[in-house]
């Protein structure tokens, strides 16, 4: 009688323990928003995440489009990288790219990090809008106006 014993087949990694990641050098904050203001492509990197280790496999370029706004929430143990989040309105919520969220579809520590910047930053703009004299009003004129304007696309997007 013949036994078969199973070979081993080196078939890789899975795709479930891969992320989206940007390196970020020019800020140590923990999130950082941007709004593209013209068509242009992000270097970002493919990701290896695997019980808190991290590889870098590829280079991942990224098309982003003009108004696209984008979060990053540095990683916890990959310093200098950051996930990739961007808000979802059909489903009011963040998707991240790490392998948590964009595989198996759960609530991450990122999501609630974007979310919490988003509205310290609303309440910040609201709270300063209300605290302005009419007195100081040309100093802050700028950011008035910046306000207003983020009210207003805040309108629109919630319209359409």
């Amino acid at each position: 009688m013949t036994t078969r014993t199973l070979r081993r087949t080196h078939i890789g990694h899975s795709k479930s323990v891969e992320a989206l990641m940007v390196h970020i050098t020019w800020t140590s904050a923990k999130v950082v928003r941007i709004e593209a203001r013209q068509d242009f492509t992000m270097a970002a990197h493919t990701v290896k995440v695997l019980r808190d280790e991290y590889t870098v496999l590829a280079d991942a370029p990224v098309s982003v489009k003009v108004g696209q706004v984008l979060y990053f929430v540095e990683s916890d143990g990959f310093p200098g990288y950051y996930y990739v989040l961007n808000y979802n309105e059909a489903r009011f919520a963040f998707t991240c790219s790490c392998p948590k969220n964009y595989h198996f579809h759960k609530q991450c520590d990122h999501q609630q990090h974007a979310l919490t910047f988003v509205g310290s930053r609303y309440s910040r703009r609201v709270e300063i809008e209300h605290k302005i004299m009419p007195e100081w009003e040309l100093h802050v004129e700028d950011d008035l106006r910046q306000a207003e304007q983020e009210r207003e696309y805040d309108n629109l997007v919630n319209a359409a």
